[in-house]
């Protein structure tokens, strides 16, 4: 829809009756249907909207839908609907929520103080991003921009028969996009930004890490999170209690936030490295974009190494289980199974039951004496992880005590226990993170505690288990090398969050 293109198709008849909406269009007197949990919100445009459209319809309001079937192409459909509010159900404006009458929010238009740009990534999950840009986001977009327009505004559009969009749209092409961008962001201090990231959890890394070291934070960007990752930790982790089956879609509730949400700062960590480390990548020797993580046909990835001394992360920092997982389902003898080479690098692990050999010393952020490292024995591990975030996965809550944005820093801890009693806690965090509470009949169990800095020295020879994980990430240490997470006080980014968030 183009924002000169007027109000939305015009319907009646409106009912909601046991969570499902039904209407009739008014002009070829087709039936239409959603579930109330498919409305994204609703809307009334303001008089002057309404007198620079055709439509003499008196007092009307905007329905907005979002339908998504995995099964159908496209994936996903936007339905835009116009009705008389004594036509709309009182149960409907009760359950939606009712965005306002100038369309876009503040920070989603383009102004002399503030630019927005959209992070397209091509790759994330299952490669939907730009489907949903196409059919669903980008028409909603236009939409609520011709209802913000003024008057000029609207008159300079119909003259020109053009309309620039106030947004730029940068596609990722490969793993150094959005660090370059992000690099180029930090560099330009005067003007903030409001950044729609159309990915998953790694574009949150690469924002972050993206600054010169000797770059100072400006003022704070703006995130709005549409998850379409794998994983998805941050979003479901700042909409932990919001999300319900059955109830709205983690897109639908993404939109809502978007478009109605509130600024949070963003806490983040950093891990130090020891020198000598390196990030590991796989790249397509052949062409980057042809690759996706759920594609059939896979071109064939080559190693990169890329020297790093720290990372700044948003959501976890790893060693052994966990590290080793997303580290070796993202290399080529894997990635070729699409997501199903995550629970198979899982189980290949399980039965290896390695022990990982590393020195764990933590300085817990309740102990009197905070800057004191407490080594935590025995020297052997399966699992060590420090988060951020609640969940890693929806319904995967891997630290039930951190609350959305609180800026804790959780250590999460197995033992060399065997394979059946880390599958025992990992089915834990499936309910309700009640991994946290597992002790075992020999004294071994589950270590979790607030902490404010976690030091990690692997002593492993074989270099497959001396790998780390920051927020997706992978870096490979040295020998005796190892990893070292601390809070950090600096907000370089702020993110959209439901207003319901604590």
């Amino acid at each position: 829809m183009s924002p000169s293109a007027g109000l939305p198709p015009r319907i009646e008849n409106v009912q909601l009756q046991d969570g499902n909406l039904t209407w009739t269009y008014v002009g070829n007197q087709q039936r239409g249907h959603a579930t109330i949990d498919e409305v994204l919100f609703t809307l009334q445009p303001a008089q002057k909207t309404l007198h620079k459209t055709s439509q003499q319809s008196s007092s009307p309001t905007i329905i907005c839908c979002l339908k998504e079937d995995s099964t159908q192409s496209p994936l996903f459909s936007l339905h835009l609907l116009t009705t008389a509010d004594a036509g709309i159900p009182d149960a409907l404006l009760t359950h939606a929520p009712r965005l306002s009458p100038a369309g876009l929010p503040d920070y989603l238009q383009s102004t002399p103080t503030n630019k927005v740009d959209v992070i397209l990534s091509t790759k994330s999950g299952t490669g939907r991003g730009q489907s949903f840009w196409t059919h669903v986001l980008r028409p909603l977009l236009e939409l609520l921009l011709s209802l913000s327009q003024d008057d000029n505004d609207a008159a300079s559009a119909s003259e020109t028969g053009q309309q620039k969009e106030p947004w730029d749209v940068i596609t990722t092409q490969d793993e150094q996009t959005v660090r370059l961008y992000a690099k180029e962001l930090h560099q330009q201090n005067s003007l903030r930004r409001t950044i729609i990231l159309i990915s998953g959890d790694g574009g949150i890394v690469d924002l972050l890490n993206g600054r010169e070291a000797n770059t100072e934070a400006s003022a704070s960007h703006l995130l709005a999170l549409i998850p379409l990752g794998t994983a998805n930790a941050l979003f479901h982790s700042l909409h932990r209690g919001l999300e319900a089956d059955p109830g709205p879609t983690p897109l639908v509730l993404a939109l809502r936030t978007m478009f109605l949400g509130t600024p949070r700062d963003l806490p983040m960590f950093k891990a130090l490295f020891t020198p000598g480390s390196r990030i590991v990548s796989y790249t397509s020797a052949i062409n980057d974009d042809k690759t996706d993580l759920d594609d059939k046909v896979i071109a064939p990835l080559a190693r990169t190494d890329t020297a790093v001394s720290h990372l700044y992360g948003a959501i976890v920092a790893s060693y052994a289980l966990h590290a080793s997982i997303v580290h070796e389902s993202d290399t080529p003898e894997y990635r070729v199974h699409g997501r199903a080479r995550f629970s198979m690098v899982a189980e290949k692990l399980l039965q290896e039951s390695h022990p990982y050999q590393a020195t764990l010393e933590v300085q817990s952020a309740r102990a009197a004496s905070p800057a004191i490292y407490r080594h935590v024995t025995p020297d052997t591990h399966s699992y060590i992880l420090l988060s951020m975030v609640s969940n890693l996965e929806r319904n995967f809550i891997i630290s039930p005590a951190t609350k959305p944005l609180d800026g804790t820093l959780h250590l999460v801890h197995i033992g060399a226990v065997d394979s059946q009693k880390v599958m025992q806690a990992m089915t834990g965090a499936y309910q309700g993170g009640t991994h946290t509470l597992l002790e075992w009949e020999n004294g071994e169990r589950v270590l979790y505690e607030q902490v404010d800095r976690v030091r990690i020295t692997t002593q492993e020879e074989d270099a497959r288990w001396r790998k780390f994980c920051v927020d997706g990430t992978i870096v490979e240490v040295g020998r005796g090398g190892g990893m070292e997470v601390e809070r950090v006080d600096e907000v370089v980014f702020r993110v959209l969050v439901d207003r319901r968030t604590g």
